[in-house]
């Protein structure tokens, strides 16, 4: 074993200090990082403004009332006079009609028109359906507690209406601008799985792309250049035996993805720590779960990689089609978006990927918060993975004195 460790250490030496691989492996990933957690930051309609053009077809004070209600319901409320409705185009639409606060003020049903166009959101579109009818509750109740006294019958029938005066007006402006009250907290039961977004999911899966990515690529190119220039040839001549030679290689790449793994874990907490544009980010209190399964999945890469560096015939090849390979594990195995939201073919094929099972466990522990019992079953699959991938890679390896 200690023959094993001296070979890896050496390699490693050799791997961690060459200058393009610390580019590779210390900057490139932490700036990939930081890339998709904005650019996947808060992209659910239930954490942005969503855009609503609203035509006041009243002009009164209730309509600029309602109006003030909607944009505490986060609405991005574009106002438009019927005239500029008629030549303005939208995604969104909601038209407050003429008499709007004479029908309130009369205490008569109206209705408001909302419309959208067929090529919109769909998503965006039901949550805008949902936060209209919260805002109109809340108008609702703003109007009860405002508490203002009906018109008389005679008046109704003449069709007079008085108007609140300043004070009542700012009284019910005073109670559209009031906090609620009441929060309603949620959060998944039973086996309800949010899906995860944002830094949440981009963190560990920059994480399991770049493990393999890193090892794959530069260890794949390492081994086919020793082949090729006939160092691997030249150590088995050494009093290193064939199986001490691929146990060395093995290990040497085993600890590149376990470095490269921690590396990030490192950069991941500090960016959410100090709140970089705005990212907030905590591997939790059971980062220790991560660090146990890490070893597997470095196991699992370097098993793949060995069997790469075997199958490769020039390093151009290494170059390139690592590569490749670097990315259909990373897409296949949800790095790159949450599994939960492919289609269920490809969900189905992407659990033969290795990344497939350490996403499952990186979200099992960030974003649902259990421990081992998260990591054991896609653990045992990454071993499982390790030791098919290494034997496949000790048959295709040549090493001969």
């Amino acid at each position: 074993m200690r023959r094993i460790l001296h070979l890896a250490l050496h390699d490693s030496r050799l791997f961690l200090t060459a200058r393009e691989n610390f580019f590779f492996m210390f900057i490139m990933p932490v700036l990939f990082m930081l890339f998709f957690s904005v650019v996947l930051r808060g992209g659910g309609p239930a954490d942005v403004r969503i855009s609503l053009q609203v035509v006041d077809g009243d002009g009164g004070f209730l309509g600029e009332a309602f109006i003030a209600q909607l944009e505490t319901g986060k609405f991005d409320v574009q106002r438009l006079t019927p005239a500029q409705a008629d030549t303005t185009g939208y995604i969104r639409r909601l038209v407050i009609p003429e008499g709007f606060g004479a029908d309130v003020l009369a205490r008569r049903k109206t209705e408001l028109a909302f419309t959208k166009k067929s090529d919109s959101s769909v998503e965006y579109d039901a949550a805008a359906e949902v936060r209209l009818r919260q805002v109109q509750a809340s108008f609702l109740g703003a109007l009860i507690l405002w508490n203002r006294a009906a018109p008389d019958s005679a008046a109704l029938a003449a069709g007079i209406v008085p108007e609140p005066d300043e004070q009542e007006k700012a009284a019910l402006l005073a109670l559209i601008a009031e906090p609620p009250t009441v929060t309603v907290e949620q959060s998944f039961a039973g086996q309800g799985r949010p899906v995860p977004s944002g830094a949440g999911q981009s963190v560990p899966g920059m994480l399991a792309m770049f493990v393999v990515m890193i090892v794959a690529i530069g260890g794949s190119e390492t081994l086919t250049r020793e082949k090729l220039s006939g160092t691997l040839a030249r150590l088995a001549t050494t009093t290193f035996s064939r199986g001490e030679i691929i146990a060395g290689k093995l290990l040497h790449l085993g600890m590149v993805g376990f470095v490269q793994a921690l590396v990030l874990m490192a950069a991941g907490q500090a960016i959410g720590a100090i709140g970089l544009f705005g990212i907030d980010f905590t591997w939790g209190p059971r980062f220790w779960a991560i660090i146990l399964l890490i070893i597997p999945y470095s196991f699992s890469v370097a098993g793949l990689t060995l069997l790469l560096g075997g199958l490769f015939r020039t390093t151009q090849q290494a170059e390139s089609l690592a590569w490749l390979v670097g990315m259909v594990f990373a897409a296949m195995g949800g790095c790159w978006w949450p599994a939960e939201i492919m289609p269920t073919a490809a969900r189905i094929a992407g659990a033969f990927f290795p990344t497939y099972w350490a996403m499952d466990a990186l979200h099992g522990v960030v974003t649902f918060g259990r421990g081992l019992g998260a990591i054991a079953l896609p653990s045992v699959i990454l071993v499982l993975y390790g030791v098919i991938f290494s034997w496949l890679g000790s048959r295709t390896m040549k090493v001969k004195g």
